[in-house]
């Protein structure tokens, strides 16, 4: 094994003369990976430290809330129950509206209330940001249309699927080992993961039938299911490229996803044009601004706003300032209650009834998000399994979950 000396900075960085280092590559010591925070399916922040930047803020009573211990992690409990009311506001924008129009509408003012920070994103990202937005639109457009007729519970459930989308794409791009040595936590979620999608996808607890019959189950299984799990791959790649960008620009976290909500506007507008109804009578009532003048579609209205400006443009950037006031294995189980929430919003306003698999699918979904914030060193000290032997790697490892992860480049 080839010993490498790591000269590290005052502030726990990577010393710089690795910079541009393969430290993926065999015989090289690397070290844990820690969890990085999803941003409502927009941006994923891995700074070394994995804390948020912090931006300036002159009101003192704001300051005084986000600078106490609760005050931020109560403001991320508010940002994930936020985050669960789009899944049934928008079954029901979907009720009275043709999906691509409510998904539009939603976009269009999501990216008005961002478009202060697009005119901040640096010419080095536009390339990534397109791509990465026109993934991020597959996310909304695929979740667009699985709503339509398929439980909004269950697509926020399905949607956490990126637990296996993310890792998969850094073993696949970045050659990050992902072994069961490397990456123990991954695993258990990927299992947990599927186990509840099988739970939810298979098991009818409203059968009458005593045994289980595969073939039956596999017939339940509809295009929105499959386009549930389309959601996570859009997402996920997303994802996997915000982190990309945010490694790169570590304070462009607001032109990234401005870049991206407005990337995801263009996409839905373009399906407007596309689906046809813009072509029938009346079709002004349907869409912006004609839908807020329309007495008759008040609530479907309240509806597009609700999730455009408040749910997904606003809630992101009182979500990122909260962020980071919260370390980031905290905030990513907090976040991570999303779908429990996007449940209960489900029967409260839906009268949506749950069977038993949908509870226990749904424990095992949010579960996989919660394992996947553990970190490597926590499986051996579980089962009680030394590294190498390497006194080096040990401090290093030590020093990870006293400071945080370093960063591998």
């Amino acid at each position: 094994m080839v010993n490498t000396a790591i000269e590290f900075e005052g502030d726990g960085a990577i010393s710089k003369t690795l910079a541009g280092k393969d430290l993926y590559t065999e015989n090289i010591v690397t070290f844990d990976d820690g969890p990085c925070v999803e941003v409502g399916h927009l941006i994923e922040y891995c700074p070394i430290d994995h804390m948020a930047p912090q931006p300036k803020n002159s009101n003192a009573f704001i300051e005084q809330i986000l600078s106490s211990y609760i005050g931020p992690r109560v403001i991320l409990a508010l940002v994930a129950i936020l985050y669960g009311t789009n899944f049934s506001l928008g079954a029901l924008m979907n009720d009275n509206l043709p999906a691509s129009a409510a998904t539009s509408g939603r976009m269009v003012l999501a990216a008005l209330v961002l478009s202060p920070f697009l005119l901040q994103l640096k010419p080095n990202l536009r390339p990534s940001v397109l791509l990465g937005g026109a993934f991020v639109s597959l996310g909304y457009v695929s979740q667009s249309i699985a709503l339509i007729d398929t439980s909004p519970a269950t697509v926020s459930f399905l949607g956490s699927c990126t637990v296996i989308v993310c890792p998969l794409l850094q073993w696949l791009v970045n050659k990050k080992p992902m072994g069961i040595k490397d990456a123990p936590q991954t695993w258990l979620a990927a299992f947990l993961c599927l186990s509840g999608v099988a739970t939810l996808e298979l098991f009818d607890a409203s059968s009458s039938a005593s045994t289980f019959s595969f073939a039956e189950s596999m017939s339940r299984l509809g295009v929105g299911d499959a386009l549930s799990l389309v959601q996570a791959v859009g997402f996920g790649v997303g994802i996997f490229m915000s982190e990309k960008m945010m490694k790169e620009e570590p304070e462009a976290a607001l032109p990234i996803t401005a870049g991206m909500v407005a990337t995801t506007a263009f996409f839905s507008m373009l399906w407007c044009f596309a689906d046809g109804w813009m072509k029938e009578p009346g079709w002004e009532s349907l869409g912006l601004p004609g839908l807020f003048l329309d007495p008759n579609m008040r609530s479907v209205a309240l509806a597009v706003a609700w999730t455009g400006i408040l749910s997904t443009s606003t809630n992101f950037c009182i979500e990122i300032t909260a962020l980071g006031r919260v370390p980031s294995s905290e905030a990513s189980v907090i976040l991570a209650t999303e779908p429990l929430w996007a449940s209960l919003f489900a029967a409260i306003l839906l009268h949506e009834q749950f069977g038993t698999n949908d509870y226990i699918g749904g424990v095992l979904m949010v579960s996989a998000c919660l394992v996947n914030t553990l970190r490597p060193s926590y499986f051996r000290d579980l089962f009680g399994v030394k590294n190498d032997g390497n006194e080096a790697t040990d401090r290093l490892l030590q020093l990870q979950g006293d400071e945080g992860d370093y960063e591998t480049m």
